[in-house]
């Protein structure tokens, strides 16, 4: 993995990079890493009854939850890319398990790299990844490039409640809502759905949390030291449930390329 690939990594899971080779540990109860999976799946569902769908896209595919459901549900062709290895060969494990291994390829490549070149996919899928490619519209821009004319974007993001914007790192791209669907039609796409998923991803995340709170308790047991790490680790996902619930207004939303 490249030292950009590592920081890009680090920087998305809000860790830093002496305690990223122990990520896959602290996560191993997760499948799905922050998306709205359920939401996803009902809301591909209803495109594809309208706009067949036959090859799809996962940016930042984690563990495959998305890739690998889609392709059982559907039988689409799903292509999964992500970075982290550990993560990438649970996808793999999952893709045997429900029985896509024919439908689902999964690519081991840094996000940015990806989306350099140009491909002809009928969706792609930018789930939990906050502004990994940087404002909504530059985000909008990369992901016009996945798509053939008339195919669509998914983005699970939010916007903000209350406020222009938030001092935080890694939250630097939200926007009111107002200046969210600007930046996400900026170049003349459609948006043609949006579903809330604040109450949803509210329960989630608190569960994810306890989850990840007993890991680091085990992980620490067995080194102490990475203490100070793990609870620094463990102290940011607390307060991003916390801005999450209070800042941000969850949502999903569904572009068509003009």
């Amino acid at each position: 993995m490249s030292t950009k690939s590592e920081k890009s990594i680090a920087d998305s899971l809000e860790v830093n990079k002496r305690l990223l080779p122990h990520i896959p540990f602290l996560l191993q109860d997760l499948w799905v890493l922050g998306s709205s999976i359920d939401q996803i799946i009902e809301i591909v569902s209803s495109l594809n009854s309208l706009y067949p769908l036959t090859k799809i896209l996962d940016l930042g595919c984690g563990k495959g939850a998305v890739s690998v459901q889609l392709a059982a549900r559907y039988g689409f062709q799903a292509v999964g890319i992500d970075a982290m290895t550990p993560f990438l060969e649970e996808a793999e494990k999952k893709a045997v398990e429900y029985n896509v291994t024919h439908l689902c390829q999964f690519i081991n490549q840094d996000l940015h790299e990806y989306v350099s070149n140009d491909h002809d996919y009928d969706l792609v899928i930018l789930a939990a990844l906050g502004g990994i490619f940087g404002s909504f519209k530059n985000t909008i821009a990369k992901l016009q490039t996945q798509v053939h004319t008339g195919g669509f974007i998914i983005i699970d993001d939010g916007y903000l409640k209350k406020h222009n914007q938030l001092d935080r790192k890694g939250y630097e791209h939200y926007k009111n809502y107002d200046n969210t669907i600007r930046e996400l039609t900026f170049f003349g796409d459609r948006l043609i759905n949006q579903i809330d998923t604040s109450t949803v991803s509210k329960n989630i995340n608190r569960e994810y949390l306890d989850l990840i709170k007993r890991r680091g308790e085990e992980l620490i047991s067995k080194h102490h030291e990475l203490k100070k790490d793990i609870d620094d680790y463990i102290r940011l996902q607390a307060e991003e449930c916390d801005v999450l619930e209070n800042e941000i207004e969850g949502a999903l939303w569904v572009i068509r390329k003009r």
